[in-house]
């Protein structure tokens, strides 16, 4: 009985060996993928289990744009701001938009990440997937918009000549150099704006709080149009001078010669961007490296290195001849004092006190002639130092040297934007940065968090400043002199 046994069993042993090992239910291996054709490569590759094609969650969402983050618990958030999806393994649920849905997770939690089905994805918006016929490939499509570089020229393009705006600027700050201590600072700035002819009507408040809970908040309104350039400080209005005006219709004027530069700029840094189109909205994210933003200045500066050069230089040969006229003047004056000093000495004092007056004269000229040659020397000399950094920076823009010596990294950068798809005018923004810096023993960071929609698009009326602002408002002079009078009169009191 047992020999037969043992016969029965090798013979179904032999059974199995003797057809193909395995059904497509039970093969599991790595596929090659793509996503909007570009093959993409990796650790993290999808593989086929049980009929199957599974994708890894964070590195899919990465690939096509969206910011992935992952908590302590092992959740995962992936978003663009318009599709958000939230992956729980340890609760079993996927939410789409906060709405959960009847599909099976997690499918697997191979190689440390968790996986998801073709079938999922090709229910989300914007995403379709589809497997090769010998299950060896598999292509991913999305609504992303291919050439980045044709849509944001297109959308530079777009006919805005006036809009309003509603910003908000959260920004916290600590350092190294104050203990650490974090100082909080929120910015509201909301506007009206008009192109052409350039005007602004903007009021902003800002609040700062220190880690002692020491609060202070400043609120400003600003007008700047055709009659010049007023701003509220206080319960003051102020008009600045004509210069000022000037001055700011000038920065208006080189924005609008830059802008064809700038947009170059942006066309040349598009890695970090992409853009998804939806049934009424376009939908632009943009994520940042330090080495990106670092080749991005290096390019910026070339915009400017015809114009900063030569204003620094003029700056300094102002400085030297100023300098070089002043201690001409010092010499003549200190040899005309010296002789005078002589004669005197000649006429009323006694050879041998004449003779220690003229020693110490000449001691005292040869001195001054030291400290002037040397103070001459040492002027030149910071002023060559000086020119030669301003070379170094804006003419060969050694970013690298200053990227390392900051020890500067961007250790966040996400920003997303809507753009209405009709007209493309941007609907709002929002995004996180975070920007640490470390020289030696001291570091500095800064993380912002900004948000802020865009409307009235064309609609803006002419912008005019009121007639009482025009009549009350006073120069800067008489405001500072306003400060002066106020502090002194608070000084005496306290005095008294």
């Amino acid at each position: 009985m047992k020999k037969l046994a043992t016969w029965a069993l090798a013979f179904i042993l032999l059974l199995s060996f003797a057809f193909p090992q395995g059904t497509a239910s039970a093969q599991s291996y790595s596929l090659n993928w793509t996503i909007d054709d570009v093959e993409v490569k990796g650790n993290d590759q999808p593989f086929l289990s049980n009929d199957k094609v599974l994708l890894p969650i964070e590195k899919l969402f990465k690939e096509v744009g969206f910011k992935v983050s992952k908590d302590e618990s092992g959740k995962v958030n992936v978003t663009n701001n318009h599709l958000t999806i939230d992956f729980d393994a340890a609760a079993g649920e996927i939410k789409v938009n906060g709405e959960k849905v009847n599909t099976e997770f997690p499918l697997t939690d191979q190689k440390d990440g968790n996986y998801i089905s073709t079938e999922f994805l090709a229910q989300l918006e914007g995403f379709s997937a589809k497997v090769a016929a010998d299950h060896q490939s598999v292509a991913i499509e999305t609504n992303r918009v291919l050439d980045v570089p044709a849509f944001l020229e297109k959308a530079m393009d777009a006919n805005l000549n006036s809009q309003s705006t509603n910003l908000t600027l959260d920004l916290e700050m600590s350092s190294s150099l104050l203990d650490e201590e974090t100082m909080k600072m929120l910015m509201a700035i909301q506007s009206d704006d008009i192109l052409d002819p350039f005007s602004s009507h903007s009021i902003s408040t800002m609040s700062m709080t220190d880690s002692e809970g020491f609060a202070f908040e400043e609120v400003s309104e600003t007008y700047i149009t055709e009659d010049g350039f007023f701003q509220k400080m206080g319960d003051t209005w102020i008009k600045y001078d004509d210069e000022m005006a000037e001055f700011m219709q000038q920065i208006t004027s080189a924005q609008e010669m830059l802008l064809p530069q700038l947009e170059e700029l942006q066309q040349k840094f598009t890695t970090g961007i992409n853009i998804y189109e939806y049934d009424d909205v376009y939908v632009m994210t943009q994520s940042l490296t330090t080495d990106e933003l670092k080749e991005m200045l290096k390019e910026a500066s070339s915009l400017f290195a015809d114009l900063l050069p030569v204003m620094e230089t003029e700056e300094v040969t102002v400085e030297v001849e100023a300098t070089e006229a002043e201690e001409i003047e010092e010499v003549a004056t200190e040899n005309e004092v010296t002789e005078e000093a002589k004669e005197e000495t000649v006429v009323e004092a006694v050879v041998d006190e004449t003779t220690t007056e003229e020693n110490t004269n000449e001691a005292t000229e040869e001195e001054a002639v030291v400290d002037e040659t040397t103070t001459e020397e040492n002027t030149n000399e910071t002023t060559e130092e000086e020119a030669v950094i301003d070379e170094v920076i804006f003419e060969e823009g050694d970013f690298d040297a200053i990227f390392e010596s900051l020890g500067l990294k961007l250790e966040e950068f996400y920003f997303v934007s809507n753009y209405d798809k009709e007209t493309l005018f941007p609907l709002d923004l929002s995004g996180n940065a975070h920007i640490t810096m470390a020289m030696g023993e001291d570091s500095f960071s800064m993380k912002m968090i900004i948000s802020g929609t865009f409307s009235n698009f064309n609609a803006v009326e002419e912008i005019k400043v009121p007639e009482e602002v025009i009549q009350n408002a006073i120069t800067m002079e008489e405001y500072f002199e306003q400060l002066e009078a106020e502090f002194e009169a608070e000084f005496e009191y306290e005095v008294e």
